[in-house]
């Protein structure tokens, strides 16, 4: 919509940028999939998942503040059509409402906040999705931090022992 897009300029015009999906090593758009042997990874391959999994949620957040805007903008226009097609139809207020509800410039209107505020709610999930893997990432990172310093330290006293 305008005032999204009006919105994103006014981010680039102060420097910023805006997250962009991230791009794996294969040079194909991160899909935010964790490979199912992910435990498997070594801490470096664990460091790169967890790079684009960061970066895949800070886009999809992202996505989910243009839609949320968007849906409010949708919500909006169908309240503006509600009040313009009652004011041009005869009869009282409950026959307004009736009228309403059967003219085709209110119904393409509603339809589409029932389409924006799905697409939001799909998103949110995706962005939620993305937020519980970065978890569990993190978590298989301080494991395998954890199982580095316990070989150390084994091996650190083995060597003092001899």
């Amino acid at each position: 919509s305008g005032a999204s897009e009006r919105a994103l300029e006014r981010i680039e015009k102060l420097g910023l940028e805006i997250p962009q999906r991230p791009i794996d090593s294969d040079g194909n758009p991160f899909d935010g999939r964790l490979p199912s042997n992910v435990s498997d990874f070594t801490t470096r391959e664990l460091a790169e998942i967890y790079t684009l999994m960061c970066n895949y949620a800070d886009y999809l957040e992202n996505v989910c503040t243009v839609a949320r805007a968007e849906s409010l903008n949708c919500e909006r226009r169908l309240k503006l059509t509600k009040a313009l097609v009652r004011k041009g139809k005869p009869g009282t207020a409950q026959e307004k409402d009736d009228l309403c509800l059967a003219d085709v410039r209110y119904i393409e209107a509603d339809v589409a906040v029932v389409e924006a505020a799905t697409y939001l709610e799909l998103l949110e999930g995706l962005s939620k999705a993305a937020s519980r893997d970065r978890q569990v990432l993190s978590r298989l990172i301080e494991t395998k931090k954890m199982e580095l310093d316990n070989k150390r330290r084994d091996h650190n006293a083995r060597s003092y022992r001899v």
